[in-house]
This record gives C-alpha cells, structure tokens and sequence, in this order.
C-alpha cells in the first residue's frame, strides 16, 4: 500500500465515511473515493463494506489498522520533524527540564543569561529525561538540562554542576539531629521516610541507600521530588529528594545533607548535529552558576 492509501484507510477508520474522510484529508470525495478503490485493488480485497450511509471496516481491515495507526504516527513524525527543521535555530531557544531544576534554578538562570542577550527570547518545558531526549532528536527542543541521563550517540552530554540528596522534615520529627548539619544514613533507618519511587537516577541512589541502611519502608512513595516536600512541610515523614527541591519549595523545613554524601551530576544535552549558539552556551553557565549556589546553601546551617 502506498501512503496515500494508508492515509486515506485511516481517515476513514476515524470519520466511517468518504465525506468525513475527505474533510479530514483537505481533498475531494472523489479523490477519496478513487483512492480507496486502488488500495483494495491493491490489496485484493475489500476493506469496508457500506452499511447506508457508513462505510463499516471488513475484518481484514481491522486486523490491518493497528499497523495502519502506527504507519500514520509515524508519517506524522516525519512532518513534524521537517517543519521543526525548517523553522531554522534563528527562532526562540527552546530549553527543556526535568521538573525541579524548572521550577528551581532555571527561572533565575534565564535571568542572568538576559542580562547579557536582552533580546533572547525563550520556550521554557519540564519532562522526564527519556522523553527531553526524544524532543532532543526530533528537533523539539535545543538544550535538555537532566540529572545524570544516560549517554545517547546522537546527543552531546556536558556536566555543568552537582545537586545532593538531602533528607527535609519538620524539625520536630528529626528530634535531637534537627540541630546538626548533616545527617546519618544510620539515623534514618528509624525514621518515617517519604520514599522516592522510579528508575531515574534519584529513585537509583534511594534504592541503594534503602538497602545499604535497612531504611523502613515508608507508607508513601512519589515521584515528584515537590510533592515529597510538601508532605513533608504536612508532617508525613521525612522527604529524601534533591537539594534544589528542598531549597526551593519550601522554607519551614530543616534540610540536612546525607552521610555519606549522595552526590550526583546535573547535565546539559545538545543535539551532536545542531550548532550550539552563544546563547545557548551562556544559559548552560548560568545553569552552572545557580546550581552552585544551591550547593553553597545546602551546606549553610537551616532552622
């Protein structure tokens, strides 16, 4: 079957008519209709039967349309693509991050990159690493900020700083270590923990202290590192997320870095084919820069 006919065979597996199919494909009756014809003839055999007005998929079709819906995603990919290809990198930055370095040190990293180029203009996304990756390849988005992504040929992978898991609570709960700078893995183990679920690199690192420690297993787990903060200011346990969570959604709770230290890298990914501009390497610094200030705040002593 040519894409004409696999186009047309899903148009009418949504609409049920040649009318409704020729509305959606921007063409004549006629076209759909003729187009139709040489994809059964194509074929050799029928692909709808007309029931009145309707035109009612044959059981080979049905057997056909879960291929036909993968065919027409992909052809929808390849048009998406050319038209990201063509509006050109002269366009806004279009920056893409996992959800707490947006909602953290992003906003604040745009504002110093504008002091420099106050004409830029910027298309600001959160995601999963997985999927920032794909936007990546698809021409979707330019520069992916990501903590510790797994390595792809196609992308360029730059280290621009170092978060740490940190454990945040209401003072009252840590009890006697709500007065220290640090906190034990040890003294965790009998603690009420808001557990991080999930096989990105944090949920990887919780998992290999919650072994390594005997930690309890908690009566939450979440994977949005704001959510585990805001239970935590609620009084549901003790939140384990990184430090830049901590700092940044919430000022009643006392953050206490782990001992031994769970750090680990936050990355900048490019697309190996698409030039770097200036001003993505200027916004990939000021990325750096906050994230170093969230590690000089982590380490300051917190009420």
């Amino acid at each position: 079957m040519r894409t004409r006919h696999i186009e047309v065979l899903q148009a009418i597996l949504r609409t049920g008519t040649i009318s409704g199919a020729a509305r959606l494909l921007h063409v004549s009756q006629p076209a759909v209709t003729k187009a139709l014809q040489h994809a059964e003839a194509t074929v050799g055999f029928a692909l709808f039967n007309r029931e009145g007005k309707r035109l009612v998929a044959t059981r080979e079709t049905h057997a056909l349309a879960p291929v036909v819906e993968q065919a027409t995603g992909g052809l929808d990919a390849v048009r998406e693509l050319a038209r990201n290809l063509k509006l050109g990198a002269d366009k806004a930055v279009r920056v893409a991050a996992v959800a707490s370095l947006a909602n953290s040190v992003l906003p604040s990293a745009l504002l110093a990159a504008r002091k420099l180029f106050p004409k830029m203009r910027s298309e600001l996304n959160t995601g999963h690493t997985e999927d920032m990756m794909q936007k990546l390849l698809m021409h979707e988005v330019d520069l992916a900020i990501a903590f510790d992504p797994p390595l792809h040929p196609s992308l360029d992978c730059v280290e621009i700083g170092h978060l740490q898991l940190v454990a945040a609570s209401l003072p009252a709960r840590l009890g006697k270590y709500a007065r220290n700078k640090t906190i034990s893995a040890e003294a965790l183990a009998s603690m009420e923990l808001i557990e991080l679920s999930g096989k990105d690199p944090l949920g990887r690192i919780y998992s290999r202290y919650a072994n390594r420690f005997n930690w309890q297993q908690g009566k939450t787990a979440v994977r949005t590192y704001q959510m585990a903060v805001r239970l935590a200011e609620l009084d549901q346990g003790v939140a384990i997320v990184d430090s830049a969570s901590a700092n940044f959604f919430s000022d009643k709770l006392k953050v206490l870095p782990l001992e031994p230290r769970a750090e680990f890298p936050v990355c900048a990914m490019y697309l190996k084919a698409a030039a770097v501009t200036d001003i993505m390497r200027t916004l990939t610094q000021c990325v750096g820069d906050e994230l170093q200030k969230v590690q000089e705040a982590t380490l300051q002593p917190r009420a």
